[in-house]
């Protein structure tokens, strides 16, 4: 626990002085102030994080963890466990949405192997930080050690902080792994208290008995471990996955580090509810993607205080939804900055009302 206790140490507060500037030179531009909503204050938050008015994030990556989930056996995936390993494989070589996504805003696809069950040799670029080759069945056993929960942030950590050493301004956060909707439902369950029913969604895509044994196997293991809500590492180790758990890292390392991470969907939410309850320094610096189709995407993020920039009734997983979030920002800091102002168009400002400090 040494590194993320370190880690959790050294999160700072925003730079509250970077924001009023950045709030300032909004309230200059030629718009009634405050009316680009979110927009706006998404980039005052980046500068908050940056520490200094905003004007762009060049250089921008998604971290895609990749792992492999023994509740596999228990009959709540329609598609087969090997797809983990192929995926992981179509992925490395950009053959999946994230991956064309990335493309399209210039943002590099980061696909690690921390606990796949291999199938053959990986492609070259994939990472590999393998803890184990897939995690128990929670309904038989823990999934993971409690020191395996730990060697799993800590990958999420130590990455973080190479990509951000690299010069990396912002990023986004994936996951793949059969089965893992059940692994994050689970932790949702375990942290939160709420019914299955709440918590469990179709995933990839299973059947109406399959939905039903998914939300028994998940009380199930409720009943059995007992996992302490207050305790995000024993969740994790009793009902949790190791994509999960490098997820984790990575949000604690972009906070340390000064660095927004983008969420996706349910899994990195979840994720990222974990890192919130490790410390709840870490939400200032995360940036959710979208609203996921999956049903308790949006139940998450509200825990987490934080709202989705865009409704696309996704469900992929991946990272896919990451992109939007790169695009949008762009938008934002270039509107800010280059912007008319209401002294070049000489139209008086004074006579507006402050739509931002009204309801």
């Amino acid at each position: 626990m040494e590194k993320i206790n370190k880690t959790i140490e050294n999160i700072e507060p925003l730079n509250g002085e970077a924001m009023e500037k950045a709030k300032s030179l909004w309230d200059s531009r030629t718009h009634p102030i405050g009316s680009l909503g979110e927009l706006e204050e998404i980039t005052i938050r980046l500068s908050g994080i940056q520490g200094k008015v905003a004007k762009s994030l060049n250089k921008r990556g998604i971290v895609v963890m990749c792992a492999d989930n023994g509740i596999y056996e228990e009959n709540i995936s329609s598609s087969p466990q090997i797809f983990t390993y192929l995926l992981t494989n179509a992925m490395a070589s950009g053959q999946t949405g994230v991956s064309s996504l990335a493309k399209s805003v210039n943002a590099d696809v980061f696909v690690v192997d921390i606990g796949v069950i291999p199938g053959g040799e990986f492609e070259p670029n994939v990472l590999r930080r393998n803890i184990r080759k897939g995690s128990g069945n929670f309904l038989k056993e823990k999934a993971l050690s409690r020191e395996e929960v730990i060697q799993g942030i800590k990958v999420g950590i130590d990455l973080g902080d190479k990509l951000f050493q690299e010069g990396y301004d912002i990023l986004g956060t994936g996951e793949l792994g059969i089965a893992n909707t059940s692994t994050s439902s689970a932790v949702l369950t375990a942290l939160t208290g709420l019914s299955p029913s709440i918590t469990v969604g179709l995933g990839g895509g299973i059947t109406d008995k399959q939905l039903e044994r998914k939300k028994e196997v998940i009380q199930e293991a409720m009943n059995f471990h007992h996992p302490d809500p207050k305790d995000p590492i024993d969740v994790l180790s009793k009902v949790g996955g190791l994509d999960i758990c490098g997820l984790v890292g990575v949000f604690l390392s972009g906070a340390k580090n000064r660095i927004p991470v983008v969420i996706d969907g349910l899994i990195s939410s979840v994720a990222a509810l974990c890192a919130y309850k490790l410390t709840s320094k870490v939400q200032p610096y995360l940036f959710p993607s979208h609203l996921s189709k999956e049903a308790a995407a949006g139940k998450v993020l509200e825990l987490l205080g934080l709202k989705p920039l865009v409704t696309m009734e996704m469900r992929l997983g991946e990272g896919s939804a990451c992109p939007f979030t790169f695009a949008i920002l762009d938008m934002g800091l270039y509107a800010l900055h280059h912007m008319g102002t209401f002294d070049s168009t000489q139209i008086e400002n004074k006579i507006l009302v402050n739509i931002r400090d009204k309801e």
